[in-house]
């Protein structure tokens, strides 16, 4: 009886010790600066670029980024594609000693990967490359480790001589692509002048690149829903949760991004789940109906939230649907030519013009996007940041512009997403 005794006490005070410390167990729980491209605070900014000029170069970059979307998701795509476009910026800190590198941040890509030396064929990145030779921590990653086969077997190969995991990626009309080999190293981050490290994050270290780059960005990092994006190799130490909260990209304020699981500050959050298909990387929203007003568009299809993109794409049925109704809220007809190709722009002949808010009917919840951020301002003209994507079967996707001023939370453990309305500005 003792024995019993002793055995069920050893065994109590085993899960006592291990649900403590479980609970206890201290979580990461860190602030980065986003920086939007063309923001006075982009180490990158050019002041002598008109607003003209930037407007058609995010109607751009926004093009390429569908056409890349849809040939993730096997459109068959014959089309120039930049390989890491994207509006917003993040500083990460690469290795022992730590380099700092300034990559995008993308929500539909998995591997993390920046362009490394020594190159056999790089673009002509304006800040120093990695390099790998330099780093006391960097490893590369052999063809039988579980994240060398995390990777959609179409991008990843081995090389059996070496026994070295690697990638590669080909977009567009086969003349873009980025090939490397997979390692890890040291990832840190300024997080308010602390910096907190995340040892052996594997990575793709790029040695050829060919075809159309943003000359500004060192790389990629891939925040998507598969098991080797940053989030989930960050797992459990951030409560595989991140969030981040968009100013608008013209303005002196700072976006952020945050990892882990902090309190929500914005108002009226609501919170939809995410589906994951084949492959998994993308966070699809299930998208009933979109309104305006008292009237409805029914949708019925899925949409891709994106962080690259800066327009959102809808279907032309959609569009063209969702376009009659934002005319007869405005009150007046969109101007003929408008300020750029495929954008609906009205003219403020007399007066100032009220954008409405349009709301998003999702799975469980409504998202109103504010009038004010939905809606910029170009030339004395108020412009939509929704277009017609070209085919009717072609992926829906909910771009950048749309979320600013909106608290975004991703949370891969429950697969939902929450978005809380906040003044984005006021972040620093």
């Amino acid at each position: 009886m003792k024995i019993l005794l002793f055995y069920f006490f050893t065994l109590f005070f085993y899960n006592y010790i291990t649900v403590t410390e479980s609970k206890t167990h201290k979580k990461d729980v860190f602030t980065i600066d986003l920086i939007h491209r063309y923001s006075p605070k982009s180490p990158f900014y050019n002041p002598s670029m008109s607003s003209s000029e930037r407007l058609h170069r995010l109607v751009e970059t926004s093009q390429s980024r569908h056409n890349k979307i849809k040939q993730l998701l096997n459109y068959k795509v014959d089309a120039n594609i930049i390989t890491n476009e994207g509006d917003y910026l993040m500083s990460v800190y690469v290795g022992t000693p730590p380099v700092e590198l300034f990559a995008v941040v993308d929500t539909t890509l998995d591997l993390t990967w920046f362009q490394c030396s020594p190159c056999v064929t790089c673009y002509r990145q304006t800040r120093p490359r990695f390099d790998p030779n330099s780093s006391n921590t960097y490893k590369t990653v052999p063809c039988d480790a579980s994240h060398c086969s995390s990777l959609n077997p179409t991008h990843i190969t081995c090389d059996q001589g070496s026994n070295q995991c690697t990638y590669l990626y080909v977009f567009g009309n086969q003349t873009s692509m980025t090939r490397g080999i997979m390692g890890n190293d040291m990832f840190s981050f300024n997080s308010n002048g602390a910096y907190p490290n995340f040892p052996s994050t594997v990575f793709g270290c790029g040695y050829e690149q060919i075809g159309i780059f943003d000359l500004q960005s060192a790389g990629v990092v891939g925040l998507g829903t598969g098991p080797l994006s940053l989030v989930s190799q960050l797992g459990y130490k951030i409560d595989y949760k991140f969030s981040y909260c968009l100013a608008t990209g013209t303005s002196n304020a700072t976006s952020t991004l945050r990892f882990g699981d902090f309190e929500k500050t914005g108002q009226n959050t609501v919170t939809t789940p995410f589906v994951t298909k084949n492959p998994q990387t993308f966070y699809y929203l299930q998208l009933n109906s979109i309104s305006v007003g008292p009237t409805s568009i029914k949708v019925a299809n899925d949409i891709i939230i994106d962080t690259a993109s800066t327009l959102t794409y809808l279907t032309p049925s959609i569009y063209s649907a969702l376009e009659g109704i934002v005319n007869s809220a405005i009150g007046m007809k969109p101007m003929a030519n408008g300020v750029v190709e495929s954008v609906l722009c009205y003219m403020a002949t007399s007066g100032v013009l009220i954008p409405p808010d349009i709301v998003f009917h999702l799975n469980g919840t409504d998202l109103v996007l504010k009038g004010n951020n939905v809606f910029f301002e170009y030339n004395g003209s108020l412009c939509l940041s929704i277009v017609a994507t070209p085919e009717e079967g072609d992926p829906l996707i909910f771009g950048n512009m749309g979320q600013v001023n909106l608290d975004v939370e991703y949370d891969l453990f429950s697969k939902t997403v929450s978005f809380a309305q906040k003044d984005c500005s006021q972040n620093n």
